[in-house]
């Protein structure tokens, strides 16, 4: 089981369910990494879908639906169990088309939310064998160890991912933002939303900034970014609705400039 501090115990049934069920996903997803996996487009055309997803997506499930009768948002199967009041989001497999390359930049994600707050959220690294984790007002923490973000250091170029959905509006503004950064920041997408919010929550990357991104890419993240001290708001700098897909979640020092440089493109 997690370390738990004192502060945490209040939400330690909703943590210690989440991380049972990242768990029970992350063991078959890091038993099938680097083998031949055979992967399908989906319906939708929006990505990849092997059948990893679905075998974690199940083992995920079932820990969920045991544990506890909340509603269940999945990225491959949709609502299950719905309900009124906090539901879990979970993304089996984010990072697919990286994980059926072979490229270790992936992770099993599953987050609490009610509303537009993030309650709880658990990222697993299976290949680097990190647990992320965090609940609301409680700090967040990776494998026992409390995250505090970094103080800015002013000599390096701020780094920021820059991420878009599938949809070519999408990429277009991905297209405009890029140009827009290219002077002042470096760019980076490592294809993985949740384990970039980690990288952010961790001070290693800077800022991420997306557009498209669907709920489970991104509910388990923004709790232990913000957890951490990041700032997340839409890009005309407001606190998110629970709607919206045009994220920033930043560091406070350069949120704002990130902010004039984006708003009108939201």
């Amino acid at each position: 089981m997690a370390y738990l501090p004192d502060s945490m115990k209040g939400m330690d049934k909703y943590l210690e369910i989440a991380l049972k069920a990242a768990r029970a996903g992350a063991e078959i997803v890091k038993g099938h990494f680097g083998k031949s996996n055979e992967s399908n487009v989906k319906d939708n055309e929006k990505g990849l879908v092997t059948e990893i997803d679905l075998s974690a997506e199940k083992a995920i499930i079932e820990v969920l639906s045991s544990e506890s009768d909340y509603e269940i948002l999945s990225e491959e199967s949709g609502t299950i169990n719905q309900n009124k009041g906090p539901k879990w989001v979970i993304d089996p497999l984010d990072g697919t088309n990286n994980f059926a390359r072979s490229l270790p930049f992936f992770a099993v994600s599953v987050g609490l939310m009610n509303e537009n707050q993030s309650l709880v959220g658990v990222i697993v690294d299976p290949v680097n064998n990190k647990e992320y984790y965090a609940a609301k007002g409680l700090g967040a923490y990776c494998n026992n160890k409390k995250i505090v973000l970094p103080e800015f250091d002013t000599e390096y170029i701020p780094s920021v991912f820059l991420n878009h959905g599938y949809d070519k509006i999408d990429r277009n503004k991905f297209k405009e933002i890029s140009s827009r950064l290219a002077l002042d920041y470096n760019i980076l997408k490592l294809g993985t939303t949740a384990l970039e919010l980690c990288y952010i929550a961790n001070g290693n990357v800077d800022a991420f900034i997306c557009s498209g991104d669907e709920l489970w890419d991104f509910a388990a993240g923004i709790c232990i970014a913000q957890e951490a001290g990041c700032v997340f708001t839409d890009w005309n700098g407001k606190p998110w609705d629970g709607v919206g897909n045009h994220l920033l979640i930043s560091r406070s020092e350069i949120h704002s400039k990130l902010v004039e440089l984006i708003k009108e493109l939201q």
